[in-house]
């Protein structure tokens, strides 16, 4: 069986399995937790609101999943609907996503939730090169001066 620590700072509250715990002390505390159920620090749990992007809706779904298993037949099919958006929206993540649905279809949610934050990773790395390409492009438009000077005209 995998031992978990879960890291609270001061103040901070967590779930291990269905218990909410919280960390009362003035330091940050580390628990070993062994079992099979969800560990999960406070700072990880998004609301339905904050999943603006794609790859935060498929955390947010996954995360649900992991935090009540028994859920997974009402959260499946919207997250195999979102997936299928994704991946033909953005074939590259194809690869993440597979695995992310593979895990939970082995009801391996940990991992599933944890694969979650490379989909992320990997949006936000598209997000960056589009926003690059964004300002190259505007560089270019911004050294024309609109009458063709510096094209041998």
């Amino acid at each position: 069986m995998e031992k978990i620590v879960l890291i609270l700072d001061p103040g901070e509250k967590g779930i291990v399995g269905n218990m909410v715990v919280e960390n009362t002390s003035d330091s940050t505390i580390e628990l070993g937790v062994q079992g099979d159920g969800p560990i999960l620090r406070d700072k990880l749990m998004i609301k339905a609101e904050q999943a603006t992007s794609p790859a935060l809706k498929i955390y947010y779904m996954v995360m649900n999943m992991y935090l009540d298993p028994a859920g997974f037949e009402s959260n499946y099919k919207p997250f195999l609907d979102l997936s299928r958006e994704l991946v033909s929206e953005v074939p590259s993540t194809g690869m993440i996503m597979a695995d992310i649905g593979e895990a939970l279809i082995g009801g391996d949610y940990r991992d599933a939730f944890e694969k979650c934050f490379e989909l992320m990773e990997y949006e936000a790395l598209l997000e960056q090169a589009a926003m690059e390409k964004k300002r190259g492009k505007k560089a270019d438009n911004d050294n024309s001066d609109g009458n063709g000077a510096g094209k041998g005209g």
